[in-house]
């Protein structure tokens, strides 16, 4: 940018020595004429309005939408122009918008590397739901088979009582403590848990059958007839080879918890 400053400065000395040149006429034509011309240059060239800018993006632009039209790998030389070109901001806008066009045209290659290269870019808490929401959509586009997992309560011939409320929780063993699948519940005929209960976008059942997790149930309920609490645990091994699974509930299964002091 300085270079451009530079420029304009010593584009200007002839016009300044032809306005302190005694016998010169239209002084102030000139001036005026030179003075727009000038201006109009820095905008084109330094202002954050300047079209070369402009132009230079849309190039990049093009270039990386080349790729992914044919299903590669972003170039890391692209990607270090698209840190060179923008500001944060624009840098999260634009990936977002090629990533989510790149699955869009299935070109999930492309889209793959171009997630790779953005995860450092979102940081905030707000920023990494739309990060693995992106991820999530790589994903399903990936495996579309694991966007219907499921995993299903069976409670018909083992109920510990009549239940008037309660709450089932999936989280992966040894795992973060962010339940996969997470749901309350008060009818729990054909109770089934599915990639929409889950807390944090990806993080979800399908992950967990793909990378054949063993999960821990964790089910609480509440009895109508006395508020006696019940509960039951239990350590399950998925089978990515299967998106259904249903769990049946041995009656020796449910506990009492302990009254709270």
């Amino acid at each position: 940018m300085t270079i451009f400053y530079l420029l304009t400065i010593l584009a200007s000395l002839p016009i300044i020595a032809y306005l302190f040149a005694q016998k010169t006429s239209n002084k102030g034509i000139i001036f005026g004429i030179s003075v727009l011309v000038l201006s109009f240059c820095l905008t084109i060239f330094v202002s954050k309005f300047a079209l070369v800018g402009s132009v230079k993006k849309q190039i990049l632009n093009n270039k990386i939408f080349d790729q992914i039209y044919v299903d590669s790998k972003i170039s890391t030389q692209f990607l270090k122009e698209i840190e060179d070109s923008f500001n944060e901001v624009e840098i999260k806008n634009w990936l977002v918008g090629l990533i989510t066009k790149s699955i869009d045209l299935k070109k999930l290659n492309s889209a793959e590397s171009l997630i790779a290269f953005s995860e450092r870019f979102f940081i905030s808490s707000d920023e990494k739901i739309i990060f693995y929401q992106l991820y999530t959509l790589l994903r399903d586009e990936k495996f579309p088979v694991y966007k219907n997992a499921s995993f299903i309560i069976d409670f018909n011939a083992t109920k510990p009582c009549e239940i008037s409320s309660g709450e089932i929780n999936l989280s992966i063993m040894n795992g973060p403590k962010i339940p996969i699948a997470k749901r309350e519940f008060i009818n729990i005929q054909n109770l089934k848990l599915t990639n929409l209960d889950s807390v944090l976008p990806g993080f979800d059942l399908a992950s967990a059958y793909l990378n054949e997790e063993s999960i821990e149930l964790n089910i609480d309920v509440i009895c109508g007839s006395n508020n006696e609490k019940l509960y039951l645990q239990n350590i399950i091994v998925l089978d990515k080879n299967r998106i259904f699974n249903t769990y049946k509930i041995d009656s020796n299964e449910w506990l009492k918890k302990s009254q709270e002091l």
